[in-house]
């Protein structure tokens, strides 16, 4: 049965928009604040398919990073130098539009350091000798000296990287959606798009159908549903968190294996998320849910390669869903006179989502 608006509901809630914005993550709220401070007289809503931001925004590992050598090494095999060094400098400067927009002491950011981690030394005295290079890099791109350091952590041998960090990731979501609410933008939760036509109406599951000058897709990993067309895929990436650790010597932010497994302290508790590797088939959904096989993985590796021994326990596990593209470059275009997407973050949401958002909006404005 179709929803059935009573005269007043039309004259106030569900008069048009000038912009609505599907998602409700990082990319869709920040999408949403940049365009109203650019428009402030221009009515917006960002609708969201959960009771909270269902894909990855609340459910990653807080990592403030812009990747590993090991990571960017692998990347270079499929794509330019150039391409690398656009990437770090994207996200170098996103996370500083992030930070500056919410404030580091709003979203819990600890400027920890990054490291990564090696279990092989000869996968070390592969990557060590990057790291002059990388450094010249970085003092291009972003005018920082030695960035990047050798050493060794627990016996193993790490590569630290001063410029990254850790925040909390719930925190940080519920500032922007405070300064977004704050702005006089719409926020409808539990409010699932089923459908967008090329005239601006999107039909709500069990809901109205609202209309919009534009609309903005942002739903990343849940994009697909509504444009499957599009160059990108959904990635599932599972993450848990330990009981409390008497003694934990793991302080800061650590990537391994190119960046596919990452762990981080929060206080005495450790938490390890990633090895989609592992399956990457079988991690291409938008269904929540824990693999199996990785989840043994990073057991296995907390307690061998961590040596947490077997005297420990999780706590807290879950799911995200994250939306990559081929390129791992996103998806920020204009589809036709009412419909835009910005999507595709390919696992750095925390570090380009803002700034893919600010983006967005500025195409929007310029529409």
């Amino acid at each position: 049965m179709s929803y059935s608006a009573s005269f007043w509901e039309k004259d106030s809630f569900l008069k048009p928009y000038d912009l609505i914005v599907i998602g409700a993550g990082i990319v869709g709220l920040s999408s949403a604040l940049f365009y109203k401070r650019k428009n402030p007289s221009d009515r917006v809503a960002v609708l969201e398919r959960g009771f909270l931001p269902q894909g990855a925004s609340t459910r990653n590992a807080g990592f403030a990073c812009v990747g590993s050598i090991g990571e960017h090494l692998a990347d270079m095999s499929k794509e330019s130098e150039e391409n690398i060094k656009v990437r770090i400098k994207r996200r170098y400067e996103g996370l500083e539009l992030l930070k500056e927009t919410l404030g580091e002491a709003a979203i819990g950011y600890d400027d920890c350091g990054g490291f990564e981690f090696f279990r092989s030394e000869d996968t070390f005295n592969k990557v060590a000798p990057e790291v002059d290079r990388f450094n010249r890099w970085m003092k291009e791109l972003i005018e920082e000296d030695e960035v990047y350091s050798t050493g060794q952590m627990q016996g193993y041998p790490i590569i630290r990287n001063r410029l990254e960090g850790a925040l909390h990731p719930g925190k940080m979501m519920e500032e922007l959606a405070g300064k977004v609410s704050g702005m006089g933008i719409d926020i409808k939760w539990n409010s699932r798009v089923n459908e967008v036509s090329d005239s601006g109406e999107v039909t709500i599951a069990n809901g109205p159908i609202l209309k919009a000058q534009k609309v903005l897709f942002a739903a990343n990993g849940f994009v697909q549903r509504l444009l499957p067309d599009l160059d990108i895929n959904p990635a599932r990436g599972f993450v848990m968190v330990t009981n409390e650790q008497r003694h934990l010597p793991w302080k800061g932010i650590f990537h391994h294996d190119r960046g596919y497994i990452y762990f981080r302290n929060i206080g005495n508790r450790l938490l390890i998320g990633g090895a989609r590797n592992l399956d990457k088939d079988g991690e291409q959904t938008d269904q929540f849910g824990a693999n199996e096989t990785i989840k043994s993985h990073l057991q296995e590796f907390v307690s061998e390669a961590l040596e947490f021994g077997r005297d420990w326990g999780i706590d807290y596990e879950w799911s995200g869903i994250m939306g990559f593209t081929s390129t791992k470059t996103p998806i920020v275009k204009q589809l036709d006179k009412h419909r835009f997407v910005a999507a595709g973050l390919s696992g750095m949401g925390i570090a380009i989502g803002m700034e893919v958002g600010q983006g967005a909006s500025e195409m929007i404005t310029a529409a």
